[in-house]
């Protein structure tokens, strides 16, 4: 039952029918929104939110003493517990490569595209597997182990990743930590080398700023580091050209190992570099050893046919002095001479250099000739 309006409401005056027509509009008005509502819309999301994180590791996770390795070949390589961690029971590893199920190439996506540079150091085989807090907490430990054609490139991959381009001195390279042939670690991450094996391990946890990360990795991967390196095969000696490199005033983890031609010279062959630092002054020494004297007196002979290279007299039984120029930066200057079947070159470190420099800036931070020539002399007459 409705009630008809006063005369003066149904003619549209006063201000209590203004009231009563704004009333009914915002009901209807509400009534609409609610009906469009039921019929499909949503609630507002923000845009670019993350995506929710991974789900914990159950508790129980490592009660019944954690996952298994189904890859026969690499199983004794990875212990089941470490620091209160275990291999993921609800999740298989992945191995790809050589009497792999999935091909190499598929690691170009786990390595975010890196994998011609693991080709180009003979990689041959990657498992990829996984440590789950037995906690219930949200860090987890990945591994991966890749097996290399030779005990130089899987060292070579070693250095590329402690070293690489960067300068061993600066304070964000990895610090080495006990562990089968080379280890090292940054921050969250470790990197092990043996034989024809290098191991990448890295701690995650979402949950922790990166101090505390720093400090929770510390308490774990140093212990599994130390396991694996016992496990795996191969010998823990550096590669010759590493070993020749002197041990005195050596950087920590301050060596890099090329695969192919040093100094990108053609004919020069694989070899080593030494990072070092003797009070301000740095400098590097690089070492190749070839199969023969003969052959190293060829490295040397291809060295000295290098533009602008001249033969210097009274190291050993001759030396060669060359100015080599690295990218974008200076020219540096480098001597070389040869001892029975290794090459030995002693020259400027290029990263402390810059275009510009006075000679008086460049003396400090460099060996002059004759100091090269000092330790060239010691080292062929070892």
């Amino acid at each position: 039952m409705s009630v008809d309006p006063a005369p003066s409401a149904r003619a549209g005056g006063g201000a209590g029918a203004s009231r009563a027509r704004a009333a009914r509009s915002v009901v209807l008005a509400g009534a609409v929104a609610a009906a469009l509502c039921a019929a499909g819309c949503k609630k507002d999301e923000p845009q670019g939110a993350p995506p929710p994180p991974a789900p914990a590791a159950r508790p129980a996770a490592c009660a019944g003493g954690g996952g298994t390795i189904g890859d026969a070949a690499s199983a004794p390589f990875f212990p089941r517990t470490t620091g209160g961690f275990c291999l993921d029971p609800n999740g298989a590893e992945k191995t790809f490569g050589e009497s792999a199920p999935l091909p190499l190439d598929s690691i170009c996506d786990m390595f975010d595209g890196e994998c011609e540079i693991y080709k180009g150091f003979g990689v041959r085989r990657v498992v990829e597997a996984r440590y789950v807090s037995g906690s219930g907490g949200t860090a987890t430990v990945d591994v991966h182990l890749s097996k290399f054609g030779s005990t130089e490139g899987a060292y070579g991959m070693f250095t590329k990743r402690t070293v690489g381009d960067g300068d061993p001195a600066d304070e964000a390279t990895p610090r080495p930590i006990d562990g089968g042939g080379a280890a090292a670690m940054g921050v969250g991450n470790v990197y092990l080398w043996r034989g024809q094996y290098l191991a990448e391990i890295t701690y995650n946890d979402e949950a922790l700023a990166e101090a505390a990360l720093k400090a929770s990795s510390e308490k774990v991967l140093p212990g599994l580091v130390k396991e694996m390196g016992s496990k795996l095969p191969g010998e823990a000696a550096l590669p010759p050209a590493a070993a020749a490199l002197p041990p005195d005033n050596l950087i920590p983890l301050g060596i890099r190992y090329e695969t192919k031609d040093v100094l990108g010279v053609d004919g020069a062959g694989p070899g080593a570099f030494g990072y070092y630092k003797e009070g301000d002054k740095r400098y590097r020494v690089v070492a190749v050893v070839r199969d023969d004297v003969d052959q190293a007196k060829d490295v040397l002979s291809t060295l000295s046919k290098l533009p602008g290279a001249a033969r210097e007299k009274g190291i050993g039984d001759g030396a060669v002095r060359l100015m080599h120029k690295e990218g974008e930066g200076p020219a540096t200057e480098w001597l070389f001479a040869r001892a029975d079947k290794t090459v030995y070159g002693v020259g400027d470190e290029s990263r402390v250099l810059r275009s510009g420099m006075t000679s008086d800036e460049h003396a400090k931070l460099t060996l002059g000739k004759d100091e090269k020539a000092a330790r060239l002399k010691k080292l062929v007459a070892r």
